[in-house]
């Protein structure tokens, strides 16, 4: 492929198109696990300074729980600091933002340790001293140490995924609908016409051709919670087709991920797990959150806008499907047009893999797992 195939890509994004939040469990593992290990250094510390002041063993022995706490916050002091250092400082803001995050993170991991941990470490403790005496104080200690840890991670991915059942449930009480589905998008050469790319892909898989659709999207800038690395999306967005237009107020909530391979194989494969949650507007297209007529839901919205001022992205696209899976070719409009392909499908991943194969091995196409929206506004 030519170097400049994909010299109509805006920005840097065919150096870094690729972005995934790694494991829920394991991302809380190791951030807590960290916290955990340097508390203990710092208890250990604090314990051996203080035992030069005073041999007394009621001191000695709260001094460690008392100075271990302080432990919880160098490790996203740190974090907070890099990211501050290496953001472009048009972007940067006051550094008390960041050291905000810091002690935010680290109070969470101070309360998971003082109301989880400590109690499940003390009982671990306290059962293999009573059975397992002959065992080394040590051994013990580290076992139960990384076992209340492990239940700690476990323990807030399942509460975090129980939070999103829930606030998936508060929505559709208000009529709103939820689609989940799996998708795959790449960029296409400026260069690629973009017809001729459905029309491979349509071929190979015998998909059946449909009409093409004019979208706008109005994204608004939110505060709702990320779940377990989703990634949440507020906007409003019309589709149109000559006449035939429906108007949705949308929450998507996508998390990319890596698809496992068994083998060696010459491609690596990154889909997107998206839940669309919407509301049908059966009225004129709203350009804001407040000009929506449904009371209920103008005010759930309203609560979730951190920034009125709107994104706008407009893209056409055409279409081609089968009932298992689906592919379509957008011509997103801005300062720097650029074609989108995207492949989608319910529950078919084996299917998906196989197309984002074809895609990648007989069209020029850059992987990617950032959207519309990230790609124009960069």
């Amino acid at each position: 492929m030519m170097k400049d195939s994909f010299e109509r890509i805006p920005g840097s994004l065919s150096q870094e198109p690729i972005k995934i939040p790694g494991s829920p469990f394991w991302n809380v593992f190791k951030r807590f696990g960290r916290d955990e290990a340097i508390a203990m250094v710092v208890n250990v510390a604090g314990t051996a300074i203080m035992g030069f002041l005073t041999a007394n063993a009621f001191i000695l022995s709260l001094t460690g729980p008392v100075v271990e706490k302080f432990g919880f916050f160098p490790g996203h002091f740190k974090e907070a600091l890099g990211i501050y250092k290496t953001t472009p400082s048009s972007d940067r803001k006051p550094i008390s933002f960041y050291f905000k995050k810091a002690l935010k993170g680290g109070s969470k991991s101070l309360l998971e340790d003082v109301l989880v941990h400590d109690p499940f470490y003390i009982a671990f403790m306290f059962i293999g001293l009573k059975l397992y005496s002959n065992t080394p104080v040590w051994l013990l200690a580290f076992a139960s140490f990384l076992i209340a840890v492990l239940i700690v991670a476990f323990g807030e991915v399942m509460v975090t995924e129980l939070g999103y059942w829930n606030f998936k449930r508060r929505l559709k009480k208000k009529r709103f609908g939820v689609e989940k589905y799996y998708e795959s998008r790449f960029l296409i050469s400026s260069k690629q016409d973009p017809v001729n790319a459905l029309k491979m892909v349509a071929d190979a898989f015998n998909f059946a051709e449909e009409r093409g659709w004019t979208y706008t999207d109005t994204y608004f800038e939110n505060k709702l919670p990320e779940y377990s690395g989703r990634i949440p999306k507020l906007r409003l967005r019309q589709r149109g087709s000559g006449e035939d237009k429906v108007q949705t107020a949308q929450i998507t909530y996508t998390r990319a991920y890596e698809l496992s391979n068994k083998k060696l194989e010459q491609y690596r494969y990154f889909p997107i797990s998206k839940e669309k949650i919407y509301f049908m507007l059966q009225q004129d297209m709203p350009k804001s959150i407040e000009e929506i007529k449904e009371s209920k839901v103008r005010g759930l919205l309203k609560k979730a806008v951190k920034s009125a001022e709107p994104r706008i992205v407009k893209f056409e696209r055409i279409l081609a499907r089968s009932p298992d899976l689906l592919v379509s070719v957008d011509k997103v409009h801005g300062a720097d047009p650029f074609f989108l392909l995207e492949l989608k499908t319910h529950r078919h991943v084996k299917l998906l893999k196989e197309a984002m194969r074809f895609v990648m091995q007989e069209l020029p196409v850059i992987h990617t797992t950032q959207g519309k929206k990230e790609i124009v506004f960069r």
